[in-house]
């Protein structure tokens, strides 16, 4: 039991500075921009806990995935990684992601942002859940980045961003070219 704690407090560890490594470079990428329009400090990447899904309840009838079911999907899986987006108090976006068993890839199960046309990251949330993904897919050892059952509607963001489909068919993107 000790073993499988000490485990599971590494992960947590590994997400905790994975998030905290991509706001920095968020918040330096937008600093360098120039880009007044929205203060970066008030960005917060944290876990999908009974806040974020009280928040995420508010969203309405619009939300498209079962977030509520991310915490018990985190007690089986050490290695999940789950993000809630914020801006200052206002959650704009959510994302669950697992390696599962692979050493190689880790899959973007779940990713959505607020539909709230006006929420202040509008446009920014499938970049930010990347660069958290990524800096922890480095952490783990993984070398791939994979969508899984990518939207069809957000497959031009999907592009921007830099996957392709490979050989097998699947969304990718190399870790070390995002």
């Amino acid at each position: 039991m000790a073993r499988r704690y000490a485990n599971a407090l590494k992960y947590v560890i590994f997400q905790s500075q994975s998030k905290k490594s991509a706001l920095a470079a968020f918040a330096d990428q937008w600093t360098e921009l120039g880009d007044q329009s929205l203060d970066a400090s008030k960005v917060r990447l944290d876990v999908i806990d009974a806040r974020a899904i009280e928040a995420f309840n508010r969203w309405g009838g619009d939300a498209q995935f079962p977030w509520e079911d991310v915490p018990d999907w985190k007690a089986l899986d050490v290695k999940g990684f789950d993000l809630s987006i914020w801006h200052d108090e206002q959650l704009c976006g959510l994302c669950y992601a697992t390696p599962r068993d692979s050493k190689v890839t880790i899959k973007i199960v779940l990713l959505e942002g607020s539909p709230d046309s006006q929420h202040p990251l509008k446009g920014l949330i499938a970049a930010l859940a990347l660069g958290a993904i990524d800096a922890y897919a480095r952490v783990i050892g993984c070398s791939c980045i994979e969508i899984q059952e990518p939207r069809p509607d957000a497959m031009s963001t999907y592009a921007r961003l830099g996957f392709e489909y490979d050989e097998k068919q699947r969304l990718v993107i190399s870790v070390e070219r995002s």
